[in-house]
């Protein structure tokens, strides 16, 4: 006769393996996107090993007036930037936005170094393989600024000028990584839980509760859209929960050594990454410009493109 409760027991437990196992499995599954390129002007490239996908937007004319590279904040990817992107397209520049890994149709490994040093690197690289001999606008968002303030304190060279909006910026930062984070590397909870948060966390109304709180205003439903596909390409939600046991900056870089001209644009109403929360750090880059725009949250160039691409412009034109 079975014994019923060693037989629950076994069950639960092999249900559980079963679980973990196929939570783990799947980070190794293909994403479709890099068999089928999800916008027209997508491009899927390599860049340190890392598969890269980012979108091009060439200017329209005989004539380029120069480049922009557009890089976007955490959970987005190059659609946040599609409007800022058609208006200098067609003020005649070449426009490349990119997605950071592991968000949009990037590579989803889990052990993909996610410091601002790290990914500095990388589109250093995408640069200088894919389009060399450039000078660039170069423009980060939230997550995307930092990494935008690491690249133009380590590449200046390659820069015109560098603009962060409502950015996650630093006063300095130091190369290696916290203490005990090598322990968030061998701990299996991320890989379940990634697995939960992709089916359970990442659906259409959660994305648009987040968006409204970002906007300050309701999304449409074309935007709530083109955030939660991309995050739900498999493996995306358990490469953001490993971020914490791979980010390891790789240089020692202090915000006072950014000598490039600079711009910052907030939106006076952003409530993820207020202007005084970055204060210290903006009084740190010699000679940056502050504009905020009133009633705006913390995309301005999804929710108030206008207003956003005249005050960009204007700091463009009087370089």
């Amino acid at each position: 006769m079975i014994n019923m409760p060693t037989f629950r027991k076994y069950a639960r437990t092999r249900k559980s393996l079963l679980a973990f196992l196929i939570a783990f499995s799947s980070l190794f599954a293909v994403s479709s996107a890099f068999a089928d390129k999800p916008f027209s002007n997508s491009h899927i490239t390599e860049v340190n090993d890392l598969k890269i996908h980012y979108r091009q937007w060439l200017p329209e004319g005989a004539e380029k007036k120069g480049s922009f590279f557009l890089i976007h904040g955490f959970g987005a990817s190059t659609f946040s930037w599609e409007k800022a992107a058609e208006r200098l397209q067609g003020k005649g520049y070449e426009v490349v936005a990119v997605d950071v890994p592991p968000f949009g149709y990037s590579d989803k490994s889990p052990t993909i170094n996610q410091s601002f040093t790290a990914h500095a690197e990388m589109i250093h690289g995408l640069m200088q393989q894919n389009f060399p001999d450039r000078k660039w606008h170069l423009a980060g968002h939230s997550m995307g600024g930092g990494v935008a303030q690491a690249f133009a304190l380590l590449f200046p060279e390659t820069l015109e000028s560098v603009t962060f909006v409502s950015a996650v910026i630093f006063t300095e930062i130091h190369s290696g990584e916290a203490y005990g984070q090598f322990l968030l590397r061998i701990l299996p909870w991320r890989y379940v839980l990634g697995a939960l948060a992709e089916e359970w966390f990442l659906t259409s109304g959660r994305i648009e509760a987040m968006l409204e709180s970002a906007y300050g205003s309701s999304p449409t439903q074309k935007q709530v859209e083109a955030y939660l596909q991309p995050l739900k390409e498999p493996g995306t939600a358990r490469a953001i929960l490993g971020a914490a046991g791979h980010r390891n900056e790789l240089h020692d870089l202090d915000a006072a050594d950014l000598e490039l001209p600079s711009l910052a644009i907030w939106g006076d109403e952003d409530t993820w990454v207020s202007l005084e929360s970055r204060q210290k750090a903006l009084d740190r880059i010699p000679g940056i410009e502050i504009k905020v725009l009133e009633g705006v949250g913390h995309n301005p160039m999804e929710t108030h493109p206008e207003e956003f691409m005249k005050t960009w412009w204007e700091f463009i034109q009087g370089l």
